[in-house]
């Protein structure tokens, strides 16, 4: 009886160590492009039209964003981003670190 109950104990220890609540990796993506775009702010340059890039950036050890590239031909742009976003530290803890990521961005003329 002692064995059966050390048994059952032993394998209720491993499957609750298996049953994880974390977040869906959609969700944390989602929280991140949301920070991003706060911490993009409005721009404080006019733009002609619309323009497209996509930006590749990682999160250090401290949770600091590092901007790779910003694909754009416009210098300004790529300016913009870099300055609005490199070294600023996120709140979200739930970020892969060194992780690439590729966010496509769009910016309006107003």
């Amino acid at each position: 009886m002692r064995k059966l109950v050390v048994l059952v104990v032993v394998a209720l220890v491993n499957f609750s160590a298996f049953a994880n609540n974390a977040r869906p990796a959609e969700v944390i993506k989602s929280e991140l492009r949301s920070e991003i775009i706060k911490l993009l702010g409005k721009a404080n340059f006019e733009l002609a039209e619309k323009e497209s890039t996509v930006v590749e950036f990682t999160v250090n050890q401290k949770g600091e964003i590092i901007v790779l590239t910003v694909n754009s031909n416009n210098s300004l742009v790529d300016t913009f981003v870099k300055n609005k976003l490199n070294y600023k530290v996120i709140t979200n803890n739930n970020v892969a670190k060194g992780k690439t990521f590729k966010m496509p961005l769009t910016l309006i003329a107003e």
